[in-house]
């Protein structure tokens, strides 16, 4: 992310900050239903303060990074071998397929019967919603390898490793890429989704104790630090495309 990016973001929250306040100024809305951004700020350090709004943020980051992490390793994992065993992929897809059309907030409730209330279920759901854009990236990616650099392999006599290494994986990085970033937002959704359901920390948790105490400032705060979360880990994964990419056509075209 360039400074220029960086200033273009902190001047549109400087005046959707400066629309809100004005808004509550003009409109008296009661503090209970909107508050102001000063009520925000101070509601932000009494939960920095006093209820461990580190820890949860922690939980949080941590449920992600984990599921994220898993859920990419197996969509690569599993694109690459539905290329390779075609015959696995016809018989696995419409179980993927279902899996991932199936809502996820009716996946959760299933995964914390199993799995208890820890982190378990909401690595696991986080790992769902990441593996289909990732796996389909990927099997995109691994289907497309021309011709001529498989036959290039052959001709050097490259190892499955070798091959997958040097030919198969950069080729086909620019979709699996895609699909990571994509899933970067979507593992945001699923986090929040599982502590929702059943957690004793993390923002979801705490956006649901601030609706249980009709409390809208917490709730806003856990909303301002969940955007800022997938907002934060969308442009990890937008610097990582950009650094491992840097030779490919799409990305000197952006660079312009």
């Amino acid at each position: 992310m360039t400074v220029i990016n960086i200033l273009t973001a902190l001047r549109s929250l400087a005046i959707a900050i400066a629309i809100w306040w004005i808004f509550v100024l003009v409109t008296n809305v009661p503090a209970y239903l909107l508050p102001a951004p000063d009520a925000i700020a101070s509601r932000f350090v009494f939960l920095a303060q006093t209820a461990e709004l580190t820890k949860h943020i922690r939980v949080t980051l941590a449920e992600i990074g984990a599921g994220f992490i898993l859920g990419g390793f197996l969509g690569v994992a599993f694109g690459w071998l539905f290329v390779r065993v075609p015959l696995l992929g016809r018989l696995l897809s419409p179980l993927v397929l279902l899996l991932q059309t199936a809502p996820k907030i009716a996946i959760a409730p299933l995964l914390l019967l199993w799995l208890g209330l820890d982190m378990g279920p909401k690595i696991t759901l986080i790992a769902v919603v990441t593996f289909f854009p990732v796996m389909a990236g990927a099997a995109a990616g691994f289907a497309a390898v021309e011709k001529p650099y498989q036959d290039l392999g052959t001709l050097l006599h490259l190892s499955a490793w070798q091959r997958f290494r040097r030919i198969e994986l950069p080729f086909s990085l620019p979709p699996i890429l895609a699909g990571f970033r994509i899933a970067s937002t979507q593992a945001v959704t699923a986090a929040v989704i599982g502590e929702l359901m059943g957690a004793t920390y993390g923002l979801g948790y705490l956006l649901s104790l601030g609706q249980e105490n009709g409390d809208a400032s917490v709730v806003i705060v856990a909303i301002l630090i969940l955007s800022t979360i997938g907002w934060g880990f969308h442009e990890v994964i937008r610097l990582c495309e950009r650094h491992m990419l840097s030779w490919h056509t799409s990305q000197i075209a952006i660079e312009g």
